[in-house]
């Protein structure tokens, strides 16, 4: 059976509209459920309860709808969101004449391994630059006091150090926001985007949308180039694990810190900005290697 993908008939128009309301019918279901679960057990305000009630939103936000509109769009749900294996020339598809010429998969892998070190340091320069370019106004201020709201509600989550504690978020602040988010994102924003405004546009677009999902005004820039590379690293290597995978180490990395400290949310940088400049060194190499590495993969296609 050959592959189909409706959202080519259906246009830009009838597919958004499409993504819109399973997006909404998935957060009343699950969220719905969530809310009642906890209101029966546990209680918002506790951390077990704020768990769960996350659990719940993020499926019914981000998980589920991309799911359940590939199912509904394409004949290959897993095709259509690009969830293939990372680059692999040993390939039966691969083995025809002049493929040993092409970089191994391994290339890819450290290339992805380069960019996502590099990346933990650009991310804590630009909130360092994000930090001194706001200003000290009452409108400014109460964007702050919005994110503090956010920030507590992290901190309630991190103040139980046990080891089930860390399993339980590791599944809510790391596996499901990865998963989901790149689903949603990457995985069908970006590609809708794409037939109407190319590549660089739906990598834009779909970055812009990522970071005011995230409701953290005063993160913006930070978050805006974090949705740039994941999607430009899902464009590079033609596969979505690439990005869900940067982006769970990403969280991970964030979660573990946050438990070497004792339960603490590291919410200001630490890093001295002489060691954050040249940490992007690993950054461009891994950038420029990805690039290089389709560039050859893409030549030889056309060969």
């Amino acid at each position: 059976m050959s592959y189909t993908d409706k959202t080519l008939e259906w246009g830009n128009a009838r597919s958004a509209l499409t993504l819109f309301f399973i997006t909404v019918a998935s957060l009343v279901f699950f969220g719905g459920i969530g809310l009642t679960f906890v209101n029966t057990t546990y209680g918002v305000a506790s951390p077990e309860g704020m768990r769960w009630f996350q659990f719940s939103v993020s499926l019914g936000l981000f998980l589920m709808p991309p799911l359940i509109f590939a199912q509904i769009a394409a004949s290959n749900p897993s095709r259509f969101l690009n969830l293939v294996f990372l680059p692999s020339y040993g390939s039966a598809t691969h083995s025809r004449k002049n493929a040993e010429k092409l970089p191994p998969s391994s290339h890819t892998y450290a290339a992805l391994a380069l960019t996502c070190v590099g990346a933990f340091f650009a991310i804590d320069l630009l909130a360092q630059f994000n930090q001194s370019i706001v200003p000290d106004t009452d409108y400014f201020q109460g964007l702050k006091d919005q994110e503090a709201l956010v920030t507590d509600s992290l901190k309630t989550l991190l103040q139980d150090t046990s080891l089930i504690a860390l399993l339980a978020n590791a599944v809510v602040m790391v596996l499901v926001p990865a998963f989901g988010e790149e689903f949603f994102f990457r995985g069908v924003l970006q590609k809708l985007f794409q037939r109407s405004i190319g590549v660089r546009g739906a990598v834009l677009a779909s970055a812009a949308c990522f970071a005011i999902a995230h409701q953290q005004p005063l993160s913006f820039i930070p978050l805006l180039f974090m949705g740039i590379l994941l999607g430009y690293t899902k464009y590079w290597t033609g596969s979505l694990w690439a990005p869900i995978l940067l982006h769970s180490i990403n969280n991970g990395f964030a979660l573990l810190s946050s438990y070497a400290a004792g339960g603490e949310l590291q919410t200001e940088s630490t890093m001295a900005l002489g060691w954050s400049i040249v940490g992007l060194v690993p950054l461009v190499f891994g950038i420029l290697w990805l690039r290089n590495i389709r560039g050859k993969h893409t030549a030889w296609l056309k060969s």
